[in-house]
């Protein structure tokens, strides 16, 4: 068997497959027969899409956003029908190509897990068929500027880089660190508590934030700061005309057990379970 002719006979015809394939979705797009949610979608709570659910009305939130991802797809297209111009289609394929088949995997997108996969696998068949020409072109080929064509002091320069690299990952690792744990700690009460009586949903948010919403109404009618120590908690609730200013919302004792959340103010006592 002559392997070479048996390589160049799938090479071609991943290529237009590829090709072939993109293009279907591209007009999908376009048209509007991917991204688009049901009617029924809108009434849901996001938290119970599913990850297909999700995807689709996120990316589909913005149409001229499809549209750039199917022009690229359409770009990539004919540059993999033509042979001189494959290496540049088939990198521009795999950067959506891979960032699909992740997205598909990540959000279980059922039934096109299959199809991403395979379309992936084909083009880092066609990608690596050529990887000699890629390996000369990305690696051995001389930088733009070589080490003459630059003055002495920024050759000598140049060697800082192995303490600055170094200092840039662990400087914004400390940074991000210490703001996640400022503004996007988490203590015990963090999450959604329900009101077993009225089932208004108290929601404990990020630095120190809550919100409450009435049953089956998405707008609050209270946000703002609250403040606990052992055991007092105080609701302060950002004034409609001072967003800035706050006032007392509500002030009392807790108890704290588990899933369960009791609040006892001087005129009542409230009770809630944890929802997520």
């Amino acid at each position: 068997m002559d392997l070479k002719k048996a390589h160049l006979y799938l090479y071609t015809f991943c290529r237009y497959f590829l090709a072939t394939m993109i293009i279907s979705y591209a007009f999908a797009k376009i048209f509007e027969t991917q991204f688009t949610s049901q009617p029924s979608i809108y009434d849901k709570p996001i938290g119970s899409l599913s990850g297909f659910q999700l995807t689709w009305y996120y990316y589909g939130y913005s149409y001229w956003y499809g549209l750039v991802i199917a022009t690229t797809q359409i770009i990539s297209s004919i540059l993999l029908f033509f042979r001189k111009t494959t290496r540049i289609g088939i990198i521009l394929f795999l950067t959506f190509m891979v960032n699909i088949l992740l997205m598909d995997f990540a959000y279980d997108i059922q039934g096109a897990k299959g199809m991403a996969l395979t379309l992936t696998l084909m083009a880092l068949f066609v990608l690596l068929s050529d990887y000699k020409a890629l390996f000369k072109y990305f690696v051995q080929e001389p930088p733009l500027f070589q080490d003459s064509d630059r003055p002495i002091r920024m050759n000598k320069m140049s060697k800082i880089k192995f303490i600055y690299i170094p200092l840039v990952f662990i400087g914004f690792f400390v940074l991000i660190s210490t703001l996640k744990n400022k503004y996007m700690g988490k203590n015990e009460f963090y999450g959604t508590w329900e009101n077993v009586e009225t089932a208004e949903r108290l929601h404990f948010e990020a630095a120190n934030t809550f919100q409450i919403n009435k049953k089956n109404e998405l707008e609050n009618f209270a946000n703002g700061k609250y403040t606990f120590t052992k055991d007092s908690l105080a609701l302060l609730n950002a004034t409609k005309t001072a967003p800035e200013k706050t006032e007392k919302y509500l002030k009392g004792k807790y108890k704290l057990t588990g899933n369960n959340l009791i609040i006892m103010t001087q005129n009542s006592t409230l009770k809630f379970k944890r929802i997520r």
